[in-house]
């Protein structure tokens, strides 16, 4: 078969050594956009092109690898399989589930070959894996992947990952589909539940966390990092319903950096040539395009970031200590789960290890702290921390709004019920607020319960 790459940059390379490994395949055309890195295949009876549009008119091959930036993917691709081009795109295949369909639609309607490519799904310690749980009893009970790696030691020197406009986005876009698709190797499809980003530096996240569901119901977890500071981490741990847990290793048996992806690379090239050859069935492409441009967008969409501190400890001074529990207190979480606090205000401190994560819960057994002087403007998020000294008070979960307006009742979520005396807390006590991971409220089964005013005690 013969073979053009369009794209010379760090992953076209990889393509051009696996080509270069596999009997039966020949390289018979490149193209790149700079000549510079064109020059190095002159006199070798490649053909150079430094634009697609001139690949496609030489007909010098039948089937076209594109490791291009991913704004590009669509018009290329589209291209190529409108000139009847057998096609392997780089992941992601594009940013827009609408055009990925199109390309698809495009492939069928001219009876190419269309195909993504993902490497990871060939990489020998993954398989190892699948062949290993398909031999067990036990069915899949939840998967978690790891995809951590700095991403300043993998571009190449290419800035175009960098650029939110030529990326598209960033651990998601760009390695979110080789760890969804190590998933996919064990439980099938995949359907997207909730998505959290962090550590977003221009737009791009460098972090994110993905909680998904396999086709028969198993809980899978992806976490990609992108700011990985102690090298790279590419793996993935499967728990059984048995309570065994496996595991691989993607870098295990690899000791130079990147050394894992000759043979993944030789597994793409050589699935793309037997599927034009056989048209063999693969993965639904498709899918991960979609589960990729919903996650971006529900992250966005979502308040909550990761590993990104927002606001700065908040100092409070004790003022009043109370001593009692109350069983029947008939308290209501606010639906707001945040409060503006102006530096002067006195509030209410209370604990509870009631249901905290609907709001207009009703909340009845509570312990009470006391009274507290906020030294510093606060704004308070369900999920900041109560401390005095060392010591963790609770999990701010929300207020009440029955004393209003006089004083809030800050509702703290905690597993031991204390009062002022309990901790041996004393009037000036310094309790400080600090921020932690922010929780959302979850949606109440009754809605039409909520009211709006709790009854005064």
């Amino acid at each position: 078969m013969k073979l053009g790459i369009i794209g010379l940059g760090v992953i076209g390379r990889e393509f051009v050594a696996a080509i270069d490994r596999l009997p039966g395949v020949t390289l018979t055309a490149v193209c790149d956009a700079s000549p510079a890195r064109l020059e190095e295949y002159a006199g070798q009876q490649i053909a150079t092109y430094t634009s697609h549009t001139d690949l496609i008119s030489a007909r010098d091959c039948e089937a076209v690898i594109v490791a291009l930036p991913n704004h590009v993917h669509g018009p290329v691709v589209s291209d190529l399989l409108g000139a009847g081009l057998h096609v392997c795109c780089e992941k992601p295949l594009t940013l827009d589930p609408a055009e990925a369909a199109e390309l698809v639609r495009k492939a069928e309607e001219h009876g190419v070959l269309l195909r993504t490519a993902f490497h990871r799904r060939f990489n020998r310690n993954l398989l190892s894996l699948r062949d290993d749980i398909a031999t067990r009893d036990a069915a899949v009970r939840s998967v978690k992947v790891r995809y951590h790696e700095d991403i300043r030691e993998h571009t190449g020197g290419e800035d175009w990952y960098l650029d939110r406009d030529r990326c598209g986005g960033g651990c998601i876009v760009d390695n979110g589909p080789n760890a969804l698709d190590m998933a996919r190797v064990v439980v099938g499809e995949l359907t997207l539940r909730d998505v959290t980003l962090g550590d977003v530096r221009k737009g791009m996240e460098h972090y994110a966390v993905l909680d998904l569901e396999g086709g028969a119901g198993e809980e899978v977890r992806v976490e990609l990092d992108w700011a990985f500071t102690a090298g790279e981490a590419k793996d993935i741990e499967v728990t059984l319903t048995d309570g065994s847990v496996l595991s691989a290793d993607m870098l295990e048996g690899f000791t130079e950096f990147k050394s894992s992806l000759a043979h993944e690379y030789v597994g793409i090239v050589d699935d793309f040539v037997s599927g034009v050859a056989d048209d063999t069935a693969h993965p639904d492409q498709l899918a991960l395009v979609r589960i990729v441009h919903d996650a971006l967008e529900r992250g966005r969409r979502k308040h909550v970031r990761l590993r990104m501190p927002s606001k700065l400890p908040v100092r409070t001074s004790v003022v009043r200590l109370l001593f009692h529990e109350t069983v029947r207190r008939g308290m209501l979480l606010a639906h707001a789960g945040s409060a503006c606090i102006r530096a002067g205000d006195i509030h209410e401190l209370v604990v509870t290890r009631e249901d905290t994560d609907v709001a207009g819960a009703r909340i009845d057994h509570v312990a009470y702290l006391g009274f507290i002087e906020f030294l510093d403007p606060a704004m308070l998020t369900r999920g900041d921390t109560f401390w005095i000294g060392d010591r963790k008070l609770g999990v701010f979960a929300g207020y009440d709004e029955s004393h209003l307006p006089n004083h809030l009742n800050l509702i703290l979520s905690a597993d031991r019920l204390v009062t002022a005396e309990d901790i041996d807390l004393r009037p000036q006590d310094v309790i400080i607020v600090r921020e932690g991971p922010q929780r959302e409220f979850r949606e109440s089964a009754d809605p039409g319960a909520w009211t709006n005013q709790a009854p005064q005690r």
